[in-house]
């Protein structure tokens, strides 16, 4: 403990000793040496305020030169600025009359030796004690002082980042005396400047001041009954978004463009989903990249991320339905359920101007490349195949009764030649009748086997052509069915393609800046 008071005083003797000047020495002296060592000899305390009535408060004139902004760190909501400080005030220990020391109108002192304004940043962010480079002040001979320390502010930010990177901040720095109220201290603006003075400012490569002002307040705390001064100085930023353009919104256009091919492409293609899995993935990254320069405990997010988040959405969302119309494209052969139909092929189709897809033999029909009476398969063909028919047996009945006639009228003449000529030619030609009648009788028969093969030979034919028509009817149906089918999923598709392209147009021109 005895230690300890003899390290305290000694520290105050030496301290002491260096307030005073060794006027030993002082025939050696130039006026202003001897002007600092009068003044600071008779400065008797720093810390009390430099008035001699009590009542009377001090006007200290407070401004600030911003030299350059050197960062605005959203993650953290930290504003980094390199600024001069600019104080002035009248101190009543200070003044001399410039005859007695060869006219000298001005000197500078330490800030330590003399008494300084308790102004200070409120809303300060820095882990640093001293944001204040220490510097001389400049006393006049009437007792202004004016001090221009360099410093280099952290204060906080309020980032609003909806708008990133096309956003807009309005940053605050308030400054006010600690510990004096108004009635001690009245803080004024340096020379009526109500704002930053930028005639030193440095342009900076990512923000651009906009809008620069500065207000004084009074404001009355729930610690103290007296009324505080505060000098508030707002200044808005927008950024540069150059750099941005090339890093997040460049690939961003072009993978909503891949986007809308991925609804071009067509169902069959096997690329589809891949391609629609590497959009997605792309968008991810991209969204990663967004992350790390945003603050994690933000109360919205960015419209690029939820851009991001759309495209993302859209995406997966079309991988799902890809697989949907993979499906109905190459197994739908099902019934089409009536709204469905109506909704798709009868409204959308239409109104996409779409083209329904029809087999080649249709298109050719339809083109006028096959007659008409034989583009169709109906039962037409076999009622004239019937009458054909009937016809047929009508002229091979006709044909065998003439034949018949013929046959038995010959063999008359032949016989009654015979009973005339009897006695002349008796047993002549008995041979020769006995094979004509043979010949005739065959050929009869030969007849009626012969139709009745026709007919057995036309019945399976008709049998035939009654299974091809029930064939080629059921497989038009069902290649007309799956027809149906794909065009259903292309106009889902196509569907899917203007909702994505109507929300992506509307996303850009609420994001973009007009």
């Amino acid at each position: 403990m005895l230690i300890v008071f003899l390290i305290l005083l000694s520290s105050f003797v030496n301290l002491s000793s260096e307030q005073k000047c060794n006027r030993e020495r002082m025939s050696v002296w130039n006026a202003e040496q001897r002007l600092i060592c009068d003044l600071l000899d008779n400065y008797q305390v720093k810390w009390g305020r430099p008035v001699r009535n009590m009542s009377e408060d001090v006007e200290v004139r407070f401004g600030l030169q911003l030299i350059h902004i050197s960062d605005l760190d959203e993650k953290n909501q930290v504003l980094i600025t390199n600024q001069w400080q600019i104080y002035e005030w009248d101190d009543e220990a200070l003044t001399w009359d410039p005859e007695d020391y060869d006219n000298l109108m001005d000197i500078r002192l330490p800030i330590k030796r003399i008494w300084q304004p308790d102004v200070t940043l409120y809303n300060y962010a820095d882990t640093r004690l001293e944001e204040k480079r220490e510097v001389l002040a400049t006393v006049y001979y009437n007792g202004t002082v004016l001090w221009k320390p360099m410093s280099i502010f952290k204060s906080t930010c309020q980032i609003d980042i909806r708008r990133f990177p096309y956003d807009r901040q309005n940053c605050t720095m308030k400054f006010g005396s600690w510990t004096y109220d108004s009635s001690k201290v009245n803080l004024q603006f340096y020379r009526n400047i109500h704002q930053f003075d930028l005639r030193s400012y440095v342009l900076s490569n990512e923000w651009a001041i906009t809008y620069n002002n500065a207000s004084r307040n009074e404001e009355k705390y729930d610690c103290c009954p007296e009324i505080y001064v505060d000098l508030k100085f707002n200044i808005t930023l927008e950024r540069r978004g150059g750099f941005y353009n090339y890093i997040l919104i460049l690939p961003c256009v072009l993978l909503s463009c891949l986007t809308c091919i991925l609804f071009w492409l067509p169902p069959e293609s096997p690329s589809k989903l891949v391609l629609g899995m590497n959009i997605f993935t792309s968008f991810f990254v991209l969204l990663l990249l967004l992350y790390k320069n945003m603050p994690s405990n933000a109360e919205h997010i960015p419209r690029i991320g939820a851009y991001y988040c759309l495209n993302m959405g859209m995406i997966a969302t079309s991988t799902f339905l890809c697989a949907i119309v993979v499906h109905i494209y190459f197994r739908g052969n099902g019934p089409m359920p009536p709204m469905l139909r109506r909704v798709f092929l009868e409204w959308l189709a239409p109104l996409f101007l779409m083209v329904p897809h029809t087999n080649i033999y249709q298109q050719h029909a339809v083109n006028g490349l096959v007659p008409p009476i034989k583009a169709t398969c109906d039962g037409d063909k076999f009622e004239k195949f019937e009458l054909l028919k009937e016809r047929f047996k009508s002229a091979g009945d006709k044909r065998t009764v003439t034949a018949t006639n013929n046959d038995s009228l010959e063999t008359l003449e032949m016989m009654n030649d015979h009973s005339s000529h009897h006695h002349h030619h008796h047993h002549h030609h008995p041979v020769s009748q006995e094979n004509s009648i043979a010949q005739q009788i065959q050929q009869q028969i030969s007849a009626s086997i012969t139709f009745m093969t026709v007919e057995s030979d036309l019945k399976e034919i008709r049998d035939f052509l009654r299974t091809t028509r029930k064939r080629m009817e059921d497989k038009e149906a069902k290649a007309k069915t799956v027809n149906d089918w794909k065009q259903v999923a292309l106009v889902l598709d196509r569907t899917f393609f203007f909702i994505y392209l109507t929300a992506i147009i509307i996303c850009l021109i609420v994001m973009f800046p007009r």
